[in-house]
């Protein structure tokens, strides 16, 4: 069983740790980490979940996941692109952007830019976690978003932005 590290609503670790399925008292933060790839012409790589999992089967998303028991979110960031993708990144290459409390979920979610360019050609799927990989500019990314295609969150117009105004 996959075991994650309880913090408070302040980030702070609780010393405690809880199983994937277990019950969640309403206080009780976990972490979580998403990686947001851009190459050197703003391009960003995102991905198809496939179609076997769980939570939004089919649906293009960024590369994100949950920090296991004993890592902190930029480790889990460098361990879920080597898992779901194939790419080897430094923890020193993954760049903090935002941090976010999602109340509803019971998660402290931290945002990672990447500046690499990544061949996609030397990508390695991991079949039962991602159908397809492609690079799209941010206009491209507010297109799936407006067709419904491409996981959508508050705060992804926020971070588009921002990408926006990178050199």
């Amino acid at each position: 069983m996959e075991y994650w590290d309880i913090y408070d609503k302040n980030g702070n670790f609780t010393g405690k740790k809880k199983g994937k399925y277990e019950k969640w008292d309403n206080d009780e933060y976990h972490l979580a980490t998403e990686a947001w790839i851009i190459n050197s012409k703003k391009q960003i790589l995102v991905q198809q979940r496939s179609d076997k999992c769980e939570i939004l089967p089919g649906i293009w998303a960024l590369t994100t996941g949950r920090v296991v028991s004993g890592e902190n979110t930029r480790q889990g960031c460098v361990r879920e692109l080597k898992e779901e993708l194939g790419i080897n990144v430094t923890q020193d290459e993954c760049n903090l952007v935002k941090s976010y409390l999602k109340n509803r979920l019971g998660m402290i979610w931290d945002i990672y830019f990447i500046r690499k360019d990544v061949d996609l050609n030397d990508v390695v799927l991991q079949k039962d976690e991602v159908a397809k990989v492609k690079l799209v500019n941010t206009d491209e990314f507010r297109d799936m978003l407006k067709e419904g295609i491409m996981c959508e969150y508050d705060e992804i117009y926020d971070l588009l932005d921002i990408i926006d105004i990178l050199d």
